[in-house]
Parts: structure tokens; C-alpha cells; sequence
């Protein structure tokens, strides 16, 4: 099994643990309280959803079921985060928001690198495995919960914050 593993390792191109380093630090950012605006706090969550899905769309050659647990799962994520909202918001401007710091961001952007990873493994080792109708619904559902996650907190940040007049 260790040696399975450090196989896996040693065959991954260098660029994934920089990509994996730079994500690890704009998770950490996301710890600390910080002043962004409407516009910010929802375009990087929007990306990722967006990113998510055309992944989904594209690695399952744009199969319904694969389509339709990435939906469901990003419709449990708001449904999730509607029953325990995030809070701390407070509009510092008209069109800026004081977010609070949260381990959130952080679990989700860790959890989508490995899930991303984990499925570019078993696809590499077991090429058979992404005509699976399982195999794919499962990934889908993963993709679309964790980044319906990270897009159903920051709307939910937006729509609950009040704006301040514009002075």
C-alpha cells in the first residue's frame, strides 16, 4: 500500500503541488476576517461552481446522471448552509462586505483538490472505470457539493449582509 502510494507520488508532475501549495494559501487567507467586495465574494465561488461543472460535463461526455447528481448535490449544499448560515458579515461600505474568517473555504478547496486528484488517479490507473455510470455519478455528486459549498456561503454572506447607503 506505502509503496503504491509513493508511486502515485513520485508520478505526479511537479506544477500539482504548486498548484496545491497556492490553494493551500488562499485557504489560509480565508481564515482571517477581511473587507471584500459584493463583487469578490461571489466571483472566485462562482468559478470554482462553474470550473466544477464544466469538468463534470466534459470527463462524463455530458451524461444526465452524472449532470443530475452535481445538481442535487449543489442544491443539498444551499439547502445545508440555509439551515446553518453562515454570520459576522457587516457591510463596511456600500458595496463592501467585512467577512468573517472561516475554516470553510479551507476544507473546501482542499477537499476539491483531492477529490480532483483522487479521480485523475483512479482514471489514470484504471481507464475503464470513467465509462462507470457509479463512478462518475459519485465524483459528480462529490464536485457539486463541495463547490455548492463554497457558492452557497458566499451568496448567503451577500444576500444577508445589508448594504449601507452610499454616502
Amino acid at each position: 500500500m506505502l509503496e503504491s502510494i509513493t508511486s502515485i507520488v513520485s508520478h505526479t508532475p511537479t506544477w500539482v503541488f504548486v498548484v496545491f501549495a497556492v490553494l493551500i494559501g488562499i485557504g489560509v487567507r480565508q481564515l482571517q476576517p477581511r473587507i471584500v467586495s459584493r463583487r469578490r465574494l461571489i466571483v472566485l465561488p462562482l468559478v470554482v461552481a462553474a470550473y466544477s461543472l464544466h469538468g463534470v460535463s466534459t470527463a462524463s461526455h455530458g451524461s444526465p446522471l452524472a449532470l443530475t447528481m452535481w445538481l442535487v448535490a449543489v442544491l443539498v449544499a444551499f439547502l445545508l448552509t440555509y439551515m446553518s448560515p453562515p454570520d459576522g458579515a457587516a457591510s463596511e461600505m456600500a458595496d463592501t462586505v467585512r467577512v468573517p474568517g472561516s475554516w470553510v473555504p479551507m476544507v473546501v478547496i482542499v477537499g476539491l483538490f483531492a477529490a480532483r486528484y483522487v479521480y485523475n488517479v483512479m482514471l489514470a490507473m484504471h481507464p475503464e472505470v470513467s465509462h462507470s455510470g457509479s463512478f462518475m455519478a459519485l465524483f459528480s455528486a462529490l464536485f457539486g457539493f463541495l463547490g455548492g459549498l463554497l457558492l452557497s456561503r458566499s451568496v448567503l454572506l451577500h444576500v444577508r449582509t445589508p448594504r449601507l447607503a452610499a454616502a
